[in-house]
This record gives structure tokens, C-alpha cells and sequence, in this order.
């Protein structure tokens, strides 16, 4: 895999939540060798998204985004 940022190689790293929120477990996710940079799985879908869901998005605001989150707990 290669970064988006520098193109340089990425390498597969394990993430973990020290605060205590969701998931529990480590989650996959890709490093960058250069430049640092992470990317997972929400990264990415997030990065993927068109311009009508992210302004969908954005129109919602963030008490119902913050909602949802609490709705997980």
C-alpha cells in the first residue's frame, strides 16, 4: 500500500484505545514510513466519501453526530 500523502510504502500497525471508548480492541490500520501518516478503516470511508454525503453530513450537525456516538455506549 502506498500513502496518499508522499507516496512512500505504508506498513500495518494495531491501534488501541486508551480512553475507553469503542471499539475494545485494537483496530487494523496502516502507517506511513515518511510521513507518519495513519489511515483505517473509517479513515479511509471518510476520505472516500462524495461531496453530497459529506454535505449531508455536515448539515445534520454535530449534536446529532455526537448523539449517534452516545447511542453506541
Amino acid at each position: 500500500m502506498h500513502c496518499r500523502r508522499c507516496d512512500n510504502l505504508m506498513f500495518p500497525i494495531g491501534l488501541q484505545d486508551w480512553g475507553g471508548g469503542h471499539p475494545p480492541y485494537d483496530v487494523e490500520a496502516w502507517r506511513c514510513f515518511a510521513c507518519g501518516d495513519i489511515v483505517d478503516q473509517l479513515i479511509a470511508e471518510n476520505r472516500n466519501r462524495n461531496s453530497a454525503d459529506r454535505e449531508d453530513y455536515r448539515r445534520q450537525g454535530a449534536r446529532r453526530r455526537a448523539n449517534a456516538i452516545g447511542l453506541l455506549r
